[in-house]
């Protein structure tokens, strides 16, 4: 009864979202384009809880490119749902979605499918863009989107109780003694099956040296570069500098133990830093507690990846407004309203010191170091499949069901079954 709710459910939403592209009259349809593929165009997105995008980015557009108007179309908060509606557009070929903002782990499967057409890095400033952003958007060696916006994690840490963040794994242990003094746990991530145990093994595996996947698709998870990775959590949950409570947290779970002082140690987003800053009965930690790159195995640990790419649709009409369009959300005018008004982070690499957003995000700089060193999530078409398997098997070493060693081994027999296009 659960999942036929839940399919009910993505259902009426993806009947709404069809509702608003077809009956919309501004909407941009085939008669629309001329021949070198400029006119107005539709820009869809997630739910835009800023309720900024479009009258500071959106109407900007429209009003230095009235031939170009952009229609935006914004799909259900849901990222499932979300996938399930731009997966569907494309299933039929429609050209109703032009430009589509998806998230960095869709980027590989659309590419794959051919749902994406290659972007000409010429017209992207992408040499003033993040390394690891720009991979994001990339599949085999070709550019599939303009990366919008990023994301990266930080170690958050009582800077009343530390002197000086932490750079290794071992240097986070050697301060669980500090931990213990104090009656606290020492570190947690977000560590319950669900998608964030995905990003944790994945940045461990890296931070490491390790990775899940090679460059070219093949399934590289079963090396010693990420035993260690791996190993670094199974052990903090076996010696108990992770709390065995840490299996089931997510996101908010693990900021709401920080911020009533519970942890030493912290790794989550950036958007702790304000919640964590607003005292009151929510949070004892106001002005006690610094930010720092993630440690790794040997320096500054590899961040996974998040944030959004830009992608254009094979059956637009309108490549040449939509690559335009591309250029103008890669501006430094609009990467700055990434930050300021629809709290993103940036990726152009100059404004993470930029001094009045530094002022008014003092954790930019620190995540400019981490992100020079992060790395996305696997790259490969059937992303869902493969990050639900990593959990699947990470869990069992996490709850010491099976040792590391041979949950890789197995690990890595599940990921070469899925086909890799």
């Amino acid at each position: 009864m659960k999942s036929m709710r839940a399919a009910c459910a993505v259902a009426a939403s993806l009947a709404s979202v069809a509702l608003v592209a077809g009956c919309s009259g501004s909407t941009p349809g085939g008669s629309t384009a001329k021949a070198d593929g400029s006119g107005p165009f539709t820009l869809v997105v997630g739910k835009d809880t800023s309720g900024k995008l479009q009258t500071k980015v959106v109407d900007l557009w429209n009003k230095e490119h009235p031939d170009a108007k952009v229609n935006l179309i914004e799909l259900p908060a849901s990222s499932d749902e979300q996938r399930a509606a731009i997966v569907q557009n494309f299933q039929a070929h429609s050209d109703r979605f032009d430009a589509v903002s998806a998230d960095v782990v869709w980027t590989a499967e659309f590419a794959a499918r051919g749902w994406i057409q290659k972007i000409d890095p010429a017209g992207l400033p992408i040499k003033e863009m993040l390394p690891a952003a720009v991979k994001t958007a990339q599949y085999k060696g070709d550019l599939y989107g303009a990366p919008i916006s990023s994301a990266g994690a930080l170690l958050f840490y009582r800077k009343d109780l530390v002197s000086k963040p932490p750079t290794t794994w071992q240097d986070l242990i050697n301060d669980c003694r500090i931990a213990k003094q104090h009656g606290m746990d020492c570190y947690s991530g977000q560590f319950a099956k669900y998608e964030g145990l995905t990003v944790n093994a994945t940045e461990a595996i890296n931070s490491a040296g390790g990775s899940i996947f090679g460059p070219d698709g093949s399934v590289t998870v079963d090396s010693p570069q990420a035993k260690a990775g791996l190993d670094f959590l199974v052990n903090g949950f076996k010696q108990g500098y992770i709390p065995k409570a840490a299996i089931t947290y997510q996101e908010e779970d693990s900021r709401r133990a920080f911020q009533q002082g519970k942890l030493l140690f912290l790794r989550n987003w950036p958007y702790v830093y304000n919640l964590a800053n607003a005292g009151g009965s929510d949070s004892v930690i106001k002005g006690k507690f610094g930010m720092a790159p993630l440690p790794g195995a040997n320096g500054v640990g590899a961040t996974t990846l998040g944030g959004n790419n830009l992608v254009l649709s094979s059956y637009s009409k309108h490549r040449k407004s939509v690559e335009q369009f591309m250029a103008f959300m890669e501006s430094p005018t609009v990467q700055r309203i990434e930050v300021e008004d629809l709290s993103n982070s940036p990726v152009l690499t100059d404004l993470y010191t930029d001094k009045k957003l530094v002022a008014e995000n003092p954790y930019l700089p620190i995540l400019k170091e981490g992100l020079l060193h992060g790395a996305p999530r696997p790259q490969v078409p059937a992303y869902e499949d493969a990050s639900l398997r990593i959990q699947n098997h990470i869990s069992e070493a996490l709850t010491g069901k099976k040792s590391t060693a041979t949950v890789l081994k197995e690990l890595a027999a599940d990921l070469r079954k899925i086909p890799n296009n």
